[in-house]
């Protein structure tokens, strides 16, 4: 029977301690306890997506680069991101596959840019896959990807198109699963 009256009171009094906590400043509020929520809210606007760009493209997959930064006192995890013309997007790494080469795969648990610093997009390395394009991204063309923090907050950031055909990475269907025929490179 204690468990319960301890349970029936401690509710009423995390409700009341979390509520007068709502007028603080996070100044103010950082001498109390911390709460479940606030340590991990990390404000959206903090991140930025700077010199950002996507591989200009007909159909099929394409990748945004850039340089994530962090502008904020606390690390961001960037855990999803969404462009409206694509029937998927997912945070890529690119990693060593044993032979010798290299693979691309989803990043489990997305990117985690430490407070105050940057982590480079880049062909060849970490990346915003854009796949199933529903539409042709042209040379020149800004599109808006949204992204996404482990905490649910979002931003969008803007990416110019570029024709690009250095490291020669192949974005085909079926590259993760082995089943690329080699004949769906660059455009």
């Amino acid at each position: 029977m204690r468990k319960n009256i301890t349970l029936d009171l401690a509710l009423p009094i995390a409700v009341a301690l979390g509520l007068s906590g709502c007028g603080q400043s996070d100044s103010q509020a950082s001498g109390t306890e911390p709460s479940e929520v606030a340590p991990t809210q990390v404000d959206a606007t903090g991140l930025s997506l700077d010199h950002a760009w996507v591989k200009a493209a007909d159909d099929g997959m394409t990748a945004v680069f850039g340089e994530l930064h962090n502008s904020t006192d606390r690390d961001i995890n960037l855990v999803e991101a969404k462009y409206s013309n694509a029937e998927m997007v997912q945070l890529h790494e690119t990693t060593e596959d044993g032979s010798g080469g290299m693979s691309m795969q989803e990043k489990k648990g997305g990117f985690v840019i430490p407070a105050g610093k940057s982590l480079s997009l880049k062909p060849g390395g970490d990346h915003i896959m854009i796949m199933g394009l529903k539409k042709a991204i042209r040379p020149g063309e800004q599109i808006t990807v949204e992204l996404v923090t482990a905490d649910d907050q979002t931003t969008e950031v803007t990416a110019v198109a570029k024709e690009y055909s250095g490291a020669q990475e192949d974005y085909a269907p079926g590259e993760a699963d082995g089943a690329d025929d080699g004949d769906h490179g660059e455009h």
